[in-house]
């Protein structure tokens, strides 16, 4: 275990600690795509599920806040925005593959106003590919190779042992394969070799020494030779190594040279083990005339998942950094899928928990033919909250190092960190830059808007913010011209009205300027993932007749949500729990006995208090039974023309003589959120109220319309494209069988869900989620419904 000792290292107390405080104080998030797949045809859609991570905490991040949707060219150049919402971590949505779309490779950036507080950028970027026509197979030619040597911890130290890590890649930026090196000093002796493995990353040891250099010679493949320059070691400092000697230790290890040891005497040094702002550290103490120290250390030692060990001297300066992963901490859980049911058009999977858990498991999975081309992520859920947040460089497939973990497996995550460097986060923002909140959690779009005329006295500026939403008053400073509302639940055409209501009620339009801001700002990717090149996909796309139609165009109709303005004829009832007949008709009878709608209320069963002179709330309404665990008792749910009011002042001087019928119920009639009952209540057609929205008709001449251009764009349900075959490579290849973003399982009970399954009898399912407690799950299953 680590211990932190009687600290001579103050500086870890007097400044390390207080530039983490500032630095990491507000919780870093990462975003996490599921695409539903990475190559598309015209007519298809982009599903994905969006998951949002609360690094710190190890969980969803459960603040509500604009989720932004960038799509760019392969350049990096932006194409198009879009704007969806996330609630407890999770969020829907598509981008429809149009005829903008050409052949070729394309980006999707993931991100929140919350992550431009921060120095580091942690959008999710992904690469997906646009399809059009057979595609012909291009060969990779062959090339110098870029080679690179990285000193482990950051530099070599004459006469003393170091670990060098190797990374060979190609042009593309990925690793090259069985790439031979033989390190030579100036003389030409042999000293070593190394071989590459399948993403171009080894290692050597070296016991440099001072004034001699070392290179490696390499053979390319095009049988020529490259000589390359070892870094040259320094003539003093501290060399750092650190080795896995089991599954759960792993050994630090501290050189320095004679000539360093006898300058450092007892100054103190510390290693800091953190990330996120999490913060272990230890001592380090090297014994009285000896250039060497060793630590070992169990997992428990370590935080979960990446680790960042610094050395820093006495002053809190960093020398050394290394990166760790320990494995052993992370919550990675387990699951299979299994058939159920089988029949002429669909079937059912279950989904089978290792270990059961308690709340919420959230999953998403595609399902795609067993042939599919189509899946080509080379990141998971794990890889993108565990692994890439802490790294300065991209990483190849960083998926496999979570997927059939083995010791090879873990061999290539060290010889992965290893050649990483330090870590992203640099040390001069750490100690100098703190963030800045300019940005909260953004949850909507704001209005701007500009009066080009004088707002007399006692006038006003009404809002209709869309079909369903209840009209309000805006407030504006008094010698103001303008006005600013923040955070509107408002969809890409939703219409806003804006009239000028003065001291008589009387409505006129306004003449306004209008704008919608939903937070988007204008981007180029300036730093693209390794690109993932379609020369190496197999494409085997159908041409029918020198015509490109594997999705077939839809020629039904497809009504998108209209607001059609007219007279009500009949209410429309909004809840599955109400239907007609429960109305109570208002008689002459029942206006005599209760005049006033309150008194109506309080007659069934309900507490009411009046107070006219009180400003925002001047009726309360409550139920006479408090909710269990509660010592107020909850307020009931009020209805009129079937449009909810969250307060009742509405009911000020209400006369039961407006109503036609009502319906009210004290245990709320199984309706959400009513456990404090439901009022229900219908006015007469025909009656010209006073209150805004009870039947009162407004001509357009009153209003100054502007149509929302920047909202949230509507989350459609997913639907099966219509291909031309699903029995042609093209379908096998490129097609979608089905896509599920919200499967949730509930105390690890088994999840079920059911689709069609177009006669396909081998498919593949593309599982990614997480639980409430933070375990994440990563899986792929072959599965056969029928076999041949």
């Amino acid at each position: 275990m680590i211990t932190s000792l009687n600290a001579q290292n103050l500086s870890v107390e007097n400044k390390i600690k207080p530039a983490f405080k500032d630095y990491f104080g507000m919780p870093r998030t990462s975003v996490f795509l599921h695409l539903n797949k990475s190559a598309f045809v015209e007519g298809e859609h982009l599903w994905f599920k969006s998951y949002l991570y609360n690094r710190l905490k190890n969980n969803l991040l459960k603040e509500p806040l604009n989720l932004y949707i960038g799509i760019y060219d392969s350049v990096g150049q932006p194409i198009k925005k879009e704007l969806f919402i996330s609630r407890n971590g999770l969020a829907l949505g598509q981008v429809l593959i149009d005829s903008t779309f050409d052949k070729g490779t394309y980006y999707i950036k993931a991100s929140t106003s919350w992550m431009r507080n921060f120095q580091e950028d942690d959008s999710f970027i992904s690469q997906f590919d646009v399809v059009q026509g057979p595609t012909k197979i291009k060969g990779i030619e062959d090339e110098e190779l870029d080679v690179q040597f990285l000193p482990e911890g950051g530099y070599l130290v004459s006469d003393v042992q170091g670990t060098v890590g190797v990374k060979v890649i190609n042009s593309h930026g990925n690793g090259v394969k069985g790439a031979r090196g033989i390190i030579r000093n100036n003389r030409g002796d042999s000293i070593t070799a190394f071989i590459t493995n399948n993403f171009g990353h080894a290692k050597f040891e070296i016991l440099p020494q001072q004034e001699i250099l070392y290179s490696a010679t390499m053979d390319n493949f095009q049988g020529k030779k490259q000589k390359i320059l070892l870094p040259k070691s320094k003539p003093k400092g501290i060399a750092m190594s650190i080795r896995r000697i089991s599954s759960d230790r792993i050994m630090i290890l501290l050189g320095t040279n004679s000539v360093t040891r006898a300058e450092m005497g007892s100054k103190p040094f510390s290693l800091l083990f953190h990330r996120d702002g999490l913060l272990k550290h230890m001592e380090v103490v090297f014994p009285s005339n000896k250039n060497y120290v060793s630590y070992v250390l169990d997992s428990e030692s370590l935080h979960p998942g990446t680790n960042i060990i610094t050395l820093i001297d006495s002053y809190g300066n960093p020398l050394l950094e290394r990166l760790v992963f320990n494995r052993n901490s992370i919550k990675q859980g387990e699951l299979k899928t299994s058939l159920g049911y089988v029949d002429r058009d669909s079937v059912s999977m279950h989904i089978d928990l290792e270990r059961k858990s308690k709340g919420f498991l959230y999953l998403s999975a595609s399902v795609l033919p067993a042939e599919t081309k189509a899946y080509r992520h080379d990141y998971n859920i794990l890889s993108t909250f565990l692994l890439t947040p802490y790294l300065s460089g991209s990483v190849e497939n960083p998926k496999y190092y979570f997927s059939n973990v083995s010791e090879k497996t873990e061999k290539d995550l060290d010889l992965l960190l290893l050649t990483q460097g330090w870590s992203r986060y640099e040390w001069k923002n750490i100690f100098e830059i703190a963030p800045d909140k300019r940005n909260g959690f953004e949850t909507g779009v704001d209005v701007l808007g500009q009066l080009n005329f004088e707002l007399r006295k006692n006038e006003g500026i009404m809002l209709y913010p869309g079909e369903g939403s209840l009209p309000q008053m805006i407030k504006i400073k008094e010698g103001s011209k303008s006005f600013f509302l923040e955070n509107y639940n408002l969809e890409k055409g939703t219409e806003l009205r804006f009239t000028v209501v003065d001291a008589n009620g009387r409505l006129s339009r306004p003449n306004l300027y209008v704008r919608v801001d939903n937070g988007t700002k204008s981007d180029v990717l300036h730093k693209l993932p390794n690109k993932r090149q379609m020369s190496t996909f197999d494409y085997q796309v159908n041409d029918y007749s020198g015509n490109f139609s594997f999705v077939l165009p839809d020629n039904t109709i497809t009504l998108n949500e209209v607001t059609v303005e007219s007279r009500q004829e009949d209410p429309v009832y909004v809840s599955p729990n109400f239907t007609p007949d429960k109305l109570v008709k208002v008689t002459e009878k029942t206006i005599g006995n209760f005049p006033r709608l309150l008194d109506l209320i309080r007659s069934s069963g309900f507490n009411v208090w009046e107070a006219p002179n009180t400003g925002y709330d001047r009726i309360r309404i409550t139920s006479k039974r408090p909710l269990a665990l509660s010592l107020t008792p909850p307020s009931p749910r009020l209805y009129v023309d079937d449009i909810p009011y969250s307060d009742f002042n509405i009911l000020t001087d209400f006369s039961t003589s407006q109503l036609e019928s009502y319906f009210i119920d004290r245990s709320g009639n199984g309706e959400p959120g009513a456990a404090g009952g439901v009022i229900r209540v219908y006015t007469k057609k025909g009656v010209d109220q006073d209150a805004a929205g009870l039947g009162r008709k407004y001509s357009d001449k009153e209003f100054f319309k502007h149509i929302v251009k920047n909202g949230f764009d509507q989350v459609k349900e997913f639907y099966v494209p219509k291909y031309a075959s699903v029995s042609d490579d093209s379908f096998k290849n490129f097609g979608t069988i089905h896509w599920v973003p919200s499967l949730e399982i509930v105390d690890g009970r088994n999840g079920t869900f059911v689709f069609q399954h177009l006669d396909i009898k081998r498919m593949k399912i593309f599982i990614e989620g997480i639980g409430e407690d933070g375990t994440l799950y990563s899986t792929m299953e072959d599965v056969e419904i029928s076999p041949d």
